[in-house]
C-alpha cells in the first residue's frame, strides 16, 4: 500500500501492518510514560500524515462530540485512512484501528498491569478481530466523500486542533503545529 502513511520502501504495506505497527508505536509510548495513553489517531493525507492524540470524555454525548470534530478534521485533510490506537477495559488491553475506504483491520495485545514498571514483556502477542468485531461507529469517521466547510467549522477545528488548540494536530514529515 503506497499512502502518505508509508512513505518508505521498508515500512508497512498493508493494512495490517499499518496497524499492528501502530499498535507497537502505542505500547512503546505506554512504556515510556508509564501511564495510560489518550487515543492516538494518525490519519493518511495527500500533504502527509497528522498526528493526534484526544481524550474521549466517558459521557457518550460529549465523546459522540469529540469523534465528530475528528471526523471534521478528517474531512478537511481530506484524509485517505486512519489508525487508531487506544486501551481497553475488557479485554484489558491495547488496540489499533485501521481503516481506509475500502478496508478495515484491527488487532490488540492483552496488557499485564502488574507488576510496574510496564516493559516489553508485560504486553501479550498480537490478535487479530474479525471485520465482523469491528464497530461501524468507529469505521464511519473517515469521510466518503469531499465535504464543504463553512467558516464555523474552520473556527472549530482551528480551536480544537490548531497549533494553540486543545489537541494540536502534528504533521509528521515535518513534525511541526500547523496551522490548519
Amino acid at each position: 500500500m503506497v499512502t502518505a502513511m508509508n512513505p518508505l520502501p521498508h515500512g508497512p504495506k498493508t493494512l495490517k501492518e499499518f496497524a499492528e505497527a501502530d499498535l507497537r508505536r502505542a505500547a512503546r509510548l505506554i512504556i515510556k510514560v508509564q501511564d495510560e495513553i489518550d487515543p492516538q489517531f494518525r490519519f493518511s493525507t495527500p500533504e502527509g500524515d497528522y498526528h493526534l492524540a484526544v481524550t474521549l470524555p466517558a459521557d457518550d454525548y460529549e465523546r459522540r462530540a469529540m469523534l465528530r470534530r475528528v471526523s471534521a478534521f478528517m474531512a478537511w485533510k481530506r484524509a485517505l485512512g486512519f489508525t487508531l490506537a487506544s486501551e481497553l477495559i475488557e479485554p484489558d488491553c491495547i488496540y489499533c484501528l485501521a481503516v481506509t475506504a475500502k478496508e478495515a483491520s484491527a488487532c490488540f495485545s492483552r496488557i499485564r498491569r502488574h507488576p510496574k514498571p510496564w516493559t516489553k514483556h508485560s504486553f501479550g502477542s498480537i490478535e487479530w478481530l474479525d471485520r465482523a468485531q469491528i464497530g461501524e461507529e468507529m469505521i464511519d469517521l473517515l469521510p466518503r466523500a469531499p465535504r464543504a466547510m463553512t467558516p464555523k467549522d474552520t473556527a472549530m477545528l482551528h480551536k480544537w486542533f490548531g497549533p494553540d488548540g486543545r489537541y494540536p494536530a502534528v504533521h509528521l514529515p515535518t513534525g511541526e503545529l500547523r496551522d490548519i
